[in-house]
């Protein structure tokens, strides 16, 4: 058990290394040499847990881009709370900013790895998800990362820049926008879209 243990914790400790430097420097130029004496390990570590740069980058958008499972539950539900339910998960990621700034990072690296932006995408709508639905969360993932990202920049009003100690302004005033996403798809089509039902 003590063995398995470490072994987590050293895995978990590269990862978190990882998406730091992902968020300071970017894919380039985060070197696995600096990962891993950031991570407090020797270099070949990694190559144990991870077969490549990529491979651990993947692992990284896996813990960090995290939506997709709230995703599915919010468009299965298509009721009136869906939009208040799902903003209140994605509040508690860009309200940490340990967790905001890793988003970034890997939004960042992204523009360094064309397959990237194809592994984030993967990450923001689940899998079986298409049509009308695919688009609905493609526009709600879109909202929230511009709002990461205006407020990591301070852009926005202090209305929205400020969710910790209002969260439930933030909800109020961005509901209607996401409720619109989550119910009517381009053609607006009420209700409707390929989610896969059980």
């Amino acid at each position: 058990m003590a063995d398995a243990r470490g072994v987590s914790d050293t895995r978990q400790a590269i990862m978190r290394s990882a998406a730091d430097l992902f968020a300071e420097l970017g894919y380039r130029n985060a070197s696995l040499r600096a990962i891993a004496a950031n991570a407090g390990c020797d270099p070949a570590l990694i190559a144990h847990y991870f077969a490549s740069k990529e491979a651990l980058y993947d692992a990284v958008v896996d813990e960090t881009v995290r939506p997709a499972g709230v995703f599915r539950e919010a468009i299965g539900r298509r009721d009136a709370a869906a939009a208040e339910w799902l903003l209140r998960h994605a509040m508690a990621d860009w309200d940490d900013s340990v967790q905001r700034l890793r988003i970034l990072g890997v939004l960042r690296s992204a523009l360094d790895l064309p397959a990237a932006k194809a592994r984030i995408r993967q990450s923001l709508v689940p899998e079986g998800i298409t049509g009308g639905d695919e688009i609905r969360l493609a526009l709600v993932s879109s909202l929230f990362i511009g709002i990461v990202t205006a407020r990591h920049m301070d852009l926005l009003p202090p209305e929205l820049m400020k969710s910790d100690e209002d969260p439930e302004e933030m909800v109020r005033l961005l509901a209607p926008v996401v409720a619109a996403y989550l119910a009517a798809g381009p053609s607006g089509d009420e209700g409707g879209g390929g989610a896969s039902r059980r």
